[in-house]
């Protein structure tokens, strides 16, 4: 079990610039692992979200120094937090999604950089005691344009908070208005397994569009002091309409993403011949198919009928449709 850390603890004096200031610094993901074991492991988060986690662990522990929880890791040189390292990712997630879901997203998207990965997760990263002396949209903004890389964590794919949530969406907004900044979009392996399974059991366009419906930056929600300010930015900036596109070319994006991934992964494993990866290939192509994308899904298309002739024959009801996804794009 990974160890508390002492309530004894001292910290150097910053100068009272430093607590005005957006921290790029993060922690290393792997100690989050290290961080729930200390606070009495899985079992004692449970049920929990990030706003529970922050009030009923990060705030107390910090209270006497007025600091970040970053900051004490930094004050007794835990590896977790190297010095002068900046946060490889910016981490945007609803305060009222359960805290393990969320980690675990991450923990399944970077496993293999999980050793070296550092993210800027709002409640180790922000003090949350001075937060309000530098807190606002234009900081955010330079922060998020200064790390360079963004990653959401969608829970669940049913439902998903994130988009119903201001702040999330201004944090989307920031990413894909710099040039040069990535967005992800993460989900846990069984989030991602059920979404993957919903796709190739039934019609993959209500599936996706039930989806992108629930997309509306003027119904999104926040303090508010600060939907207020996020909808005024928006509405200045790019408008409602604009920032709507947005969001559902990246979801589209990341729906394809995840059907090729899956496809991929079943060629790898299963070979090109198998079944289960000709319904990958097929689903893949519809979904191309569903954004417009003919020419990637007339390939698909192709490979996948002259495949399942060899191997299923002319009358198999896979060939059968995927001579009708043909069909349909001519």
């Amino acid at each position: 079990m990974g160890a508390a850390i002492s309530e004894s603890i001292t910290i150097p004096s910053a100068p009272q610039s430093y607590h005005r200031m957006f921290p790029l610094h993060g922690l290393g993901l792997s100690h989050v692992g290290e961080f729930i074991e200390a606070y009495g492991g899985r079992q004692a988060f449970e049920g929990w979200s990030s706003e529970d986690v922050c009030v009923k662990i990060v705030k107390p522990l910090t209270e006497r120094l007025q600091c970040s929880y970053v900051d004490l890791l930094r004050a007794i040189k835990h590896p977790a937090c190297r010095e002068g390292k900046k946060a490889d990712v910016f981490v945007s997630h609803a305060w009222k999604c359960n805290f393990l879901v969320v980690v675990d997203s991450l923990l399944h998207h970077f496993a293999d950089r999980l050793d070296t990965i550092v993210v800027w997760f709002d409640v180790f990263t922000i003090n949350q005691h001075t937060w309000k002396e530098w807190w606002s949209l234009e900081s955010i903004n330079e922060g998020i344009k200064d790390i360079g890389n963004t990653v959401m964590v969608l829970t669940s794919w049913q439902d998903p908070v994130p988009f119903t949530r201001a702040w999330c969406l201004f944090e989307l907004y920031c990413t894909d208005n710099k040039e040069g900044c990535n967005f992800e979009m993460v989900m846990g392996m069984k989030e991602r397994e059920d979404f993957v399974a919903t796709i190739h059991a039934g019609d993959e366009r209500k599936v996706v569009n039930s989806v992108l419906a629930k997309i509306d930056v003027a119904k999104s929600e926040a303090g508010k002091e600060d939907k207020e300010k996020i909808h005024q930015k928006v509405m200045e900036s790019v408008g409602f309409s604009q920032l709507n596109s947005m969001v559902l070319t990246l979801m589209r994006s990341w729906v394809i993403e995840v059907a090729r991934k899956e496809y991929d992964r079943r060629k790898n494993t299963l070979g090109d011949r198998h079944i289960e990866t000709l319904t990958s290939m097929s689903k893949l192509g519809e979904l191309y198919q569903l954004q417009g994308r003919h020419k990637e899904a007339e390939l698909l298309f192709k490979d996948c009928l002259e495949i399942q002739r060899a191997v299923l024959g002319e009358r198999h009801p896979d060939t059968l449709t995927s001579m009708n996804n043909l069909a349909m794009l001519y």
